[in-house]
């Protein structure tokens, strides 16, 4: 679906659109014009292109464990997925038969 229509759908819907987080190696070449596509980047590799202005495209440095990373950001951000998470953030708590729903709910 062209981002046009998926936009069109959500306008004339009582569903929210969610949000779309992207996992990456870079981030370098994100700009203002990108988060029309992408709100949020997770990214593995730490090069970052500085800008004159000094905006930074919305993103996290995760590292080699990317998507456990990515996973534990939108656990966290959830009030109803939080408790999922370890209070140090080392474990996450997930159910193989729920998960994709769980993650879309909290996105």
């Amino acid at each position: 679906m062209m981002m046009d229509e998926l936009r069109k759908y959500y306008r004339n819907s009582a569903v929210q659109m969610p949000k779309r987080h992207y996992l990456s190696r870079f981030v370098r070449d994100m700009r203002g014009w990108s988060q029309k596509y992408v709100d949020y980047m997770h990214y593995t590799v730490p090069l970052r292109t500085p800008l004159s202005t000094g905006w930074e495209f919305p993103s996290e440095y995760i590292g080699q464990y990317g998507v456990f990373e990515a996973v534990r950001h939108i656990y966290e951000k959830s009030s109803q997925l939080k408790n999922l998470v370890s209070e140090d953030g080392s474990e996450l708590h997930v159910s193989k038969r729920f998960f994709n729903n769980d993650c879309e709910k909290a996105i």
